[in-house]
């Protein structure tokens, strides 16, 4: 273990459905997020940093055991992350860090029974406040349930209730919505005041943390905001909010689908429930929605929504980042923020999340700061995985990498240590053991898609095909490509059963 008074405090924020392109330092001309910016302007900025699962409480579980799905076994929605899974807060309280947990967190469902789900909608009012961890390796947690007008709930809605009347919060829920579900993401105006907001409160609790540890040193702080997930509900006094019409309409083409898996089509027709392809968590929260039907204006309207709630949390991480410097904590604090995975808004006529790995949905924003451990002013272009977070926090610890970790280290490349630190990122989904389930590889210049037990797939030319319009899987000209990927695919996927095999003789 290094030096114990240089071992750093970690910041680890997530956001919940966010696209990389949701942030002006990636590149967007028709929003601006200035904090998030500044991140990633003093820290790293990763430009192909990728989810290991396009779904939430899986995705969530890969970011904290350094695991890809197949490994930690918390393939969906609706599952409660084992307890055994080598959560990276674990190790780190065992190390003498003071391990805290504020916001969503999403490793038990939502919708399991309260006897077995500290995070159910069943019950919690008799669980919360009382309930205050540990929890998966955290010592203390103040959490927050679901999103939006069906997310008052836990800690966050125990603290809601303290300041509104039960009939206040009711007119809340009903918020007075601009469109339906079929309209990108339930876009919705909200009466709930601002400063009420989940993420208000998020970056509150957060720096009320910051504020009372900033003489007891160190700290690991995961703080999980529930936005940009939909339903996109904006309160009506936020001001900052994107305009409609500099919004980019989604990237589609009539007819772009027809070379694609069946699932994708049955998607965007609103027939993917009836289809028979889905197993029995319906994660991507369509439904029976026809995204044939959504308007251009509407589809505009639906995406300035999302991106507005994108700076409603860039608002507040700049609240953190001042806790942060006017605590004197900054210098040696590593703040690593992401997501969970992306959001498609539209693009190839899809909205919302599920087992379709487009850019948009699986390519996720990554900025990392840690101005005594790193040099700022980074852009990475080099692939990076969520898998990677644990063990690189880990590192930064002193910590050693556990053997059932699938994640690398990234801090010879974040030193200049390493001129990259992995060649390829797997993505899996699971969309049920028994239907379908997918794996994706994503290299520099292709991606590659096998679907389990059947004959078709994708493949794209990153390189020459950057929107993904072309799937050449069955394309004799990118068939040695096609060989080749799979070839990888399989050598991505072996040391899995090989760590497996270890594990259950050691």
């Amino acid at each position: 273990m290094s030096d114990m008074p240089m071992r750093p405090n970690i910041l680890l924020i997530t956001t919940d459905q966010q696209r990389a392109d949701s942030l002006s330092t990636y590149g967007s001309a028709f929003t601006s997020t200035p904090h998030l910016d500044r991140l990633g302007r003093e820290g790293v900025r990763c430009d192909r940093a990728y989810c290991a699962n396009p779904v939430c409480t899986p995705a969530r579980a890969s970011i904290f055991t350094g695991q890809y799905v197949s490994r930690h076994g918390a393939w969906n929605v609706g599952l409660n992350v084992p307890e055994a899974a080598p959560m990276v807060s674990t190790p780190l309280s065992a190390a003498g860090y003071r391990t805290h947990y504020i916001g969503k967190a999403h490793f038990h469902s939502f919708g399991g029974p309260p006897e077995k789900s500290f995070e159910s909608f069943k019950g919690w009012e008799q669980r919360y406040p009382a309930f205050q961890g540990p929890y998966y390796g955290f010592q203390s947690v103040e959490l927050a349930l679901g999103h939006a007008t069906y997310g008052m709930a836990g800690h966050y809605g125990v603290w809601v209730r303290s300041r509104v009347s039960e009939e206040a919060l009711n007119g809340f829920r009903k918020s007075t919505g601009l469109g339906s579900f079929a309209f990108g993401g339930q876009a919705h105006d909200w009466d709930l005041p601002v400063e009420l907001h989940n993420s208000v409160w998020t970056a509150d609790r957060t720096i009320a943390f910051l504020e009372a540890h900033a003489d007891r040193q160190p700290f690991f702080l995961a703080v999980g905001f529930q936005d940009p997930h939909h339903p996109h509900c904006v309160p009506r006094t936020f001001q900052a909010r994107v305009n409609p019409s500099a919004v980019p309409l989604p990237d589609f083409a009539e007819g772009e689908l027809d070379d694609k898996p069946p699932h994708f089509l049955e998607a965007h027709t609103g027939r993917l429930e009836q289809s028979g392809i889905r197993g029995r968590f319906s994660v991507a929260g369509m439904g029976n929605s026809d995204f044939r039907r959504v308007t251009e204006s509407d589809a505009r309207l639906g995406r300035a929504y999302y991106y507005s709630l994108v700076r409603l949390i860039d608002q507040e991480a700049g609240r953190i980042l001042d806790a942060l410097d006017r605590t004197g904590l900054a210098e040696n604090t590593l703040v690593i923020f992401t997501t969970d995975h992306g959001e498609l808004l539209g693009d190839h006529g899809l909205w919302m999340k599920g087992p379709f790995h487009y850019e948009s949905l699986v390519r996720i924003p990554l900025l990392l700061r840690w101005p005594r451990g790193f040099p700022g002013g980074q852009t990475l272009s080099g692939l990076v995985s969520h898998v990677d977070l644990s063990p690189t926090i880990l590192s930064a610890a002193g910590l050693d990498r556990p053997a059932s970790l699938d994640g690398l280290d990234a801090l010879p490349l974040l030193r200049g240590e390493a001129s990259s630190l992995r060649d390829n990122a797997l993505i899996e989904c699971v969309d049920d053991p028994h239907g379908l389930r997918l794996k994706t590889l994503v290299t520099a210049d292709r991606k590659l898609t096998w679907y389990c037990g059947q004959d078709y797939g994708e493949l794209y030319d990153l390189e020459a095909d950057a929107r993904e319009r072309v799937n050449r899987w069955d394309d004799p000209a990118y068939a040695r490509d096609r060989l080749r990927l799979l070839g990888r695919l399989l050598d991505a996927l072996e040391p899995l059963e090989r760590r497996i095999e270890r594990d259950c003789y050691a």
